[in-house]
């Protein structure tokens, strides 16, 4: 029962990312879709690519930081192989951003 706790929470994010883009004086729209692609990056290849290409333009660590929060979040729910999977996108993204720079 928990393995769907996560899908309807990143859903309902993505949807209420997309009102508040409508809304122009609530600039938290890119934030919510933000966090509901980390959530459903295991599921979905086009997120992952998503937070991939955050992964790179971060500078400051804080994707990193969200995925790790979102793969404890993984491992509450019971599903060690999307937070395994969410664990190994962040940081296969975060090396590639590292060595890039260098």
């Amino acid at each position: 029962m928990r393995k769907f706790i996560i899908p309807a929470i990143a859903s309902l994010t993505f949807i209420a990312g997309l009102v508040a883009l409508l809304v122009p004086f609530i600039p938290v729209g890119w934030l919510l879709i933000a966090l509901a692609s980390l959530l459903m990056a295991p599921y979905f290849k086009f997120m992952r690519k998503f937070i991939g290409w955050l992964a790179k333009k971060d500078t400051t660590g804080f994707v990193e930081k969200a995925g790790e929060k979102a793969s404890e979040l993984y491992e509450w729910a019971g599903d060690h192989k999307r937070a395994e999977k969410l664990e190994a996108i962040i940081e296969e993204n975060v090396q590639n951003s590292e060595k890039s720079k260098n």
